[in-house]
């Protein structure tokens, strides 16, 4: 009789499908040889060969072969038969039971399989479903497919595998829900784990979800950094900091003015930390959305196109949609989505070198949600660079901190930590937790260069100034105003636009994401830019004057950053009231004042002043506040990852994960209708484009207000809102928002 060619996907046959998941499994080996000393299980590699073998041999069914010819749903799980064919190995019973683990979650995690798919005890619904199905197996076809074990060993893997049988009756095929499933969940549930409920499982069910999405998606192999990073960095003369990060390995902290650099620095750092293969993973983390779709335009331009470049932040889609929008033309938006989804799927997976996103993407790995051991697989041996850390609130410092020492300590990472200002304090706390020893700082020479700034303390608020700042704008300056609130920016922008309409432009978080980019996107041709704290590090632009509300020492430098950027004079003059909103709120009082104090004495601001400037404002290092904030997150992190484990989705804690972004998404009244208008059509990402975040304070008092709308659509409020200004809401944040 004549054997049937058994299919994985409409146009995929089994056997192919399985023989592109190893060619990806061939590359992540190369790509991670530290991987079975990492877990302590030399045969890792062999186990995860097996695993990713036999991880679609359910799929030889008679009900799943005919879902694929003609539509008709089977309705089962083809992974817990494909678990079942660990019986044909003949190995250790601990390694079957890691296999047949992450293959029988490997699309479904152990929760959903208990409570849908349970085979035991007998008399569970999914017993007699479990049986019935078993008699669907194609034993003759899936028993030639195993013969293949051998030829594919022997190429993927580097040596020729005879350790297994075929299977005489598909009875003998293992249970794999009864005899795995259970034994691992009740370990878990009475903390008696194994390896297997720590890395060896994270990376088997990691690596292998990897090679089989990858090959799913027509990729045969992980791209790799690339090999001569002088080819794209062509600078003639490189700076100091650049010279020295190209040398050093191992973890490092530069510490070095805006504009000097450290983005080629980093580059030049991963490089050199870089191993043979080229196969580290490079992660290059910002604070802001904006300042990452920056980056990603820039590495883009910097590599030639986008194929070795991913990016992630909650967002990316939009940027991504908007990104190829412009690249395709006249395209539709149905191709358009399709390149869109196929690039944020890659960006998601181990597949691109160089990832550039927030730290929450990183941070969201720890907190046991779907596919979180992908991206832990991911990280093994990772370069992590963190741009602008200083920016950070103490308990998303203290975070990073913790998943730092994780990373560093378990899976073998190194960090770079950049930043223009940095507390000695806070930065002898991250070197001390993590053992970094090495520092770059620029030559004071080429330091001086950097000087490009003289200080004036104005007394009172911005209202008492307004002339002043009117005069420059209309002598042809180029002028920035930041303010601490939304409210205040809005006010402000409302007086001095008329002077220059045209000219004129306001940013702030309270900006639909069409009219943000639109914004963002045309601040080269403006005069005059009012904002909040959204432009301190999230934007390359220079202008003449700064006029800014009073903030702590490392927020001022960052607005200080925004002005004369490319000295295109000697000394550009920020101004500083003393008077401004969101004191004791937004930015702590006492910390205000010193920084104001402290610039009182100044008129240049000598770049070589500044970090003696920053100690002297943070010489007591966090308030008792921050401090508390900082030592709960040492003692919980720990104890909170160590309820993690693999196969098993926590979904209750996707919550705690969201409950770090301090806003929630909405969509102005005036926009609803034409949000929904999208959503039906499933226009998605046309959608995105009137969502804006608001923070929990504003949006409790909206809904006091009862200016609040839930639907399956998305929330929306009753406020006004105006392209130039933004959403309007009258009610001021508390000490805990986020602006």
């Amino acid at each position: 009789m004549k054997r049937l060619t058994l299919l994985a996907k409409p146009d995929e046959s089994l056997i192919e499908h399985t023989e592109n998941a190893l060619k990806v499994f061939s590359s992540l080996r190369k790509a991670y040889p530290d991987v079975p000393e990492l877990c302590a299980v030399p045969q890792f590699w062999d186990n995860l060969f097996f695993t990713v073998f036999l991880h679609d041999f359910g799929k030889g069914t008679k009900g799943f072969q005919e879902e694929l010819k003609t539509g008709k749903r089977w309705n089962y799980r083809h992974e817990i038969l494909s678990a079942g064919f660990v019986s044909a190995l003949d190995i250790p019973e601990e390694d079957r039971m890691a296999i047949g683990l992450a293959i029988i979650t490997h699309h479904k995690d152990i929760q959903e399989l208990r409570e849908k798919y349970a085979t035991y005890p007998e008399d569970n619904p999914g017993f007699g479903r479990y049986k019935e199905k078993l008699k669907e197996v194609y034993l003759s076809e899936l028993n030639d497919l195993l013969n293949y074990i051998p030829l594919f060993s022997e190429k993927y893997l580097g040596k020729r595998l005879l350790n297994f049988h075929n299977i005489k009756n598909f009875r003998d095929l293992a249970d794999a829900y009864k005899e795995y499933v259970l034994p691992y969940y009740r370990q878990y549930r009475l903390d008696k784990k194994t390896p297997l409920h720590g890395k060896y499982g994270i990376f088997l069910k990691g690596f292998l979800t990897a090679s089989d999405h990858l090959a799913s998606a027509g990729e045969d192999e992980i791209k790799k950094a690339v090999g001569n990073i002088n080819k794209y960095i062509t600078f003639p003369n490189l700076t100091s900091v650049q010279k020295k990060a190209k040398r050093h390995s191992g973890n490092l902290f530069i510490i070095s003015p805006t504009g000097s650099g450290k983005t080629e620095a980093a580059l030049f750092w991963a490089h050199n930390n870089q191993n043979s293969a080229m196969s580290k993973r490079i992660f290059y983390i910002l604070p802001y959305t904006a300042s990452i779709n920056f980056m990603y335009r820039r590495f883009v331009k910097l590599f030639g196109g986008d194929e070795l470049v991913g990016i992630l932040h909650g967002k990316s889609g939009y940027f991504l949609y908007k990104f190829f929008s412009e690249d395709k033309g006249n395209a539709s938006y149905d191709e358009v989505r399709k390149i869109t989804r196929r690039y944020q799927t890659l960006a998601k997976k181990i597949f691109k070198p160089y990832k550039i996103l927030t730290p929450f993407q990183i941070i969201k790995a720890f907190f046991n949600l779907k596919g979180f051991e992908q991206s832990i697989s991911e990280m093994v041996g990772g370069l992590f660079i963190f741009d602008e850390i200083h920016s950070y609130d103490p308990h998303t410092t203290a975070l990073i901190l913790e998943i730092s020492k994780f990373i560093k300590n378990e899976l073998n990472g190194k960090f770079l930590f950049m930043t223009a200002t940095m507390p000695e304090f806070l930065k002898q706390f991250f070197k001390d937790e993590l053992g970094i020893k090495n520092e770059i700082t620029m030559d004071k020479p080429e330091l001086k260069n950097f000087t490009r700034h003289k200080i004036k303390i104005l007394e009172g608020d911005i209202w008492k100034y307004m002339n002043l700042i009117q005069n420059d704008i209309r002598s042809g300056k180029k002028v920035l105003v930041v303010v601490n609130t939304v409210k205040q920016a809005q006010e402000v922008f409302s007086a001095l636009k008329a002077i220059n309409p045209e000219g004129s432009a306001l940013l702030h978080s309270r900006f639909v994401l069409r009219d943000r980019e639109n914004i963002e996107s045309n601040l080269d041709n403006k005069n005059l830019l009012v904002g909040t704290q959204a432009i301190e590090v999230s934007l390359d632009i220079d202008y003449d004057v700064l006029y800014s509300e009073p903030a702590p020492i490392d927020a001022l430098l960052q607005r200080f950053g925004r002005v004369n950027r490319r000295k295109r004079m000697d000394f550009a003059p920020v101004y500083i009231f003393t008077e401004g909103s969101g004191i004791g709120y937004i930015y702590e009082k006492e910390r205000t004042k010193k920084s104001l104090y402290v610039l009182r004495r100044i008129n240049i601001l000598n770049e070589s002043l500044i970090q003696k400037i920053v100690d002297e404002v943070y010489k007591d290092g966090y308030n008792e506040k921050e401090s508390k904030i900082i030592k709960d997150v040492s003692e919980n992190f720990g104890q909170f990852y160590k309820s993690n484990v693999p196969f098993i989705d926590i979904h209750k804690k996707e919550s705690e994960f969201y409950s770090l972004f301090k806003s929630v998404e909405v969509i102005p009244s005036s926009f609803f209708n034409e949000y929904i208008k999208e959503i039906e059509n499933r226009r998605f990402f046309e959608a995105m484009k009137y969502i804006l975040p608001i923070s929990l304070s504003q949006y409790n008092y909206l809904k006091r207000e009862q200016r609040v709308s839930k639907s399956d659509y998305g929330i929306m409020v009753e406020a006004m809102y105006n392209s130039k200004l933004g959403l309007q809401i009258q009610e001021e944040p508390n000490e805990n928002d986020i602006l």
